[in-house]
Parts: structure tokens; sequence; C-alpha cells
């Protein structure tokens, strides 16, 4: 009997024994397979920085646009374009500020801002405008081609700070989005006005057949020529620089002037300038024109009092000499 406990008692501790066994080998395997998965997102993601960061220092174009080469980026941008970058903006940057103290009204508060153009045009832009002697000009910034209003805007900073502005855009539901962005911007004192503008600006008034793209993260558009057979186009109103300025009463001197109509912005600068109208900032992007098209722009704009001030991404930013401003002129 004694001799069967004890039979009985070696193999209850040898069973014991492969089960511990058991379970430690079950344990250092699934360690190390963990191990090996955690690893292996580690390299993943590590080889996707490297190639991102190798992008970012070969390319010469701005952080957005290297970015929309990634269609997890694109499927982002698509899912913010509809207020939801508005709505971050509004929960993150704009809670935050800072208290001073002032001699006349105690403590007084700043915000936070984020320029939100492309290749940091508005900062570029409103540094320069700072070490000016004198503003001779009206707060006022004219954008043709706005989309969004807020995704690489060269308008919404400037109308962050209460400027007014027109937004010339001829996609309607990207004119739809602007306002929506614009929310709680565009009141902000009693000579701030904001004007949304759905046409395209052309060399002569009437309609225009436009090409809208289908990719949400760009909205590109352009005209349709009369020798192309496109199905896929809107009709919208044209309006040329003359019939435009004379609308919405532009002076002629304002605060800046951005022009991004895929292709076009030689043709419409020639007659803003041609009409004797002097913006003190023109951004033109010249993504779809050649470098023959370029240099002739910009030696017609040298000719005009203003100098290349310098290039942010695809924008060439220009300046005008305000030494040239005859003040009885605006």
């Amino acid at each position: 009997m004694a001799t069967f406990k004890m039979w009985r008692h070696s193999k209850y501790v040898r069973s014991c024994k492969y089960i511990i066994r058991g379970c430690i080998i079950i344990t250092i395997a699934c360690v190390i397979i963990e191990l090996l998965f955690i690893n292996t997102l580690i390299l993943f993601s590590l080889m996707q920085v490297k190639h991102l960061i190798n992008d970012f220092s070969s390319s010469h174009l701005s952080i957005i646009t290297t970015l929309a080469g990634y269609n997890s980026f694109r499927h982002i941008v698509a899912q913010g374009k509809d207020e939801g970058f508005k709505y971050l903006i509004d929960n993150t940057i704009m809670r935050i500020y800072m208290e001073h103290e002032s001699e006349n009204c105690g403590k007084t508060i700043s915000r936070l801002g984020f320029d939100v153009s492309s290749a940091g045009e508005f900062l570029f832009i409103f540094e320069q405008m700072q070490r000016q002697k004198a503003e001779p000009w009206k707060k006022l910034v004219v954008e043709i081609g706005a989309n969004d209003g807020l995704l690489s805007s060269n308008s919404y900073n400037f109308i962050q700070m209460g400027w007014s502005a027109i937004l010339v855009e001829p996609q309607r539901d990207q004119l739809d989005l602007a306002k929506k962005n614009h929310d709680g911007l565009t009141n902000q004192h009693q000579d701030q006005s904001v004007h949304y503008v759905h046409a395209v600006i052309s060399d002569h008034d009437g309609q225009e057949k436009l090409h809208v793209s289908a990719d949400l993260f760009s909205m590109q558009s352009r005209i349709v020529s009369e020798e192309e057979q496109d199905s896929n186009y809107v009709e919208v109103p044209s309006y040329s620089v003359k019939t435009f300025v004379s609308k919405y009463k532009v002076p002629k001197h304002f605060g800046v002037l951005s022009i991004d109509v895929e292709g076009m912005e030689d043709k419409i600068i020639r007659q803003w300038v041609e009409h004797g109208f002097r913006p003190m900032y023109i951004i033109l992007e010249f993504v779809h024109r050649t470098h023959e098209s370029q240099v002739a722009t910009t030696d017609l704009l040298i000719e005009k009092g203003y100098t290349l001030f310098g290039i942010k991404g695809f924008n060439f930013i220009y300046e005008y000499d305000t030494n040239l401003i005859d003040t009885g002129d605006n």
C-alpha cells in the first residue's frame, strides 16, 4: 500500500513537472514570438521613417506637397477638410494663450497662431510687412483659387488677424467649406468684410466650362478649352479682372494678391498690372507654367515696380516698391 502511494506521488510530481515545463516553454515561445513581432514592427516603422526623412531631405517641395505622396496622409486630409481641421485648431492652438501685464488694462492675453499656408508664405510676408516704416495699403487679401479656405491657404491667417478678404473659388463645395472654416473669423470688427465668390477669373465675362478633379486632396480644377472632349465639367461664372475689381470695389493698393489657377497665372496677373493695380505682395504658383513663362512674368512685374522677394515651394512672391505709391492714387 505504501509502495502504491509512493508511486502515485511520484507520478503526480512528474505530471506537475511536465505541466510546469510546458508552461515555461509556451511562455518562452510567446515571448520570442512577441519580441519578433515587436522588433519586426519597429524595424518596419524605422524603415518608413527613414524613407520619409529621405523624401524630405531630397525634395525641394514643401512638407504638405511631400506628404501628399502618401495615401494614408491624403485620406486623413480628405476626412479633415470638412471642418475637421478647424475643429482641431479651435480645440488645441486656439485654447492656448499667454498672459501679459499692462499698466492701463491690468492683465491681457494673446493667443498662439499657426501658419496654415503651403510653405510658410504667410509668415514670410507678414514679417516683411512688419519691417515697413509705413503701411500704405488696405488690409485686404484677394485669393484667386481659394479652395477650402484653410488647407494651404494664403488668406486664412490674414483673415484670422482681422483683414478683409475676397476669396474666389470655382468649386461650389470647396467655397462652402471655406465659409465653414472661417466661422467666427469674418466679423471681428466693423471694417472687416469677407466675400466668397463662386467664379473663375479669366480674360472675359460670361461662362466657363471647368474640369473638376475627383482627387479630394488636391481638388484641382481647370478651364476646358473648346477643342477638348471632356464630359466631367461644370459651368461657372467667369469675370475679367476689370469686371471683378469694379464689382467688389478693389482698391489700387492692397496687401496681398494670391493667384493659383492651374496655368493661367501669367495671363491674369498681366490684367491686374495693366489696369493699374499694385498689391503690395503678389503670390503666383508656377506649377503648370514653363520656365520661359516664369521669366516673362517676372520681367513684367519688375518693369511695374516689383522685385522677386522670395520663392516658397512652387510659389513666387513679389514685393512692390512702396516709394512708388502716390498716396492719392488709392
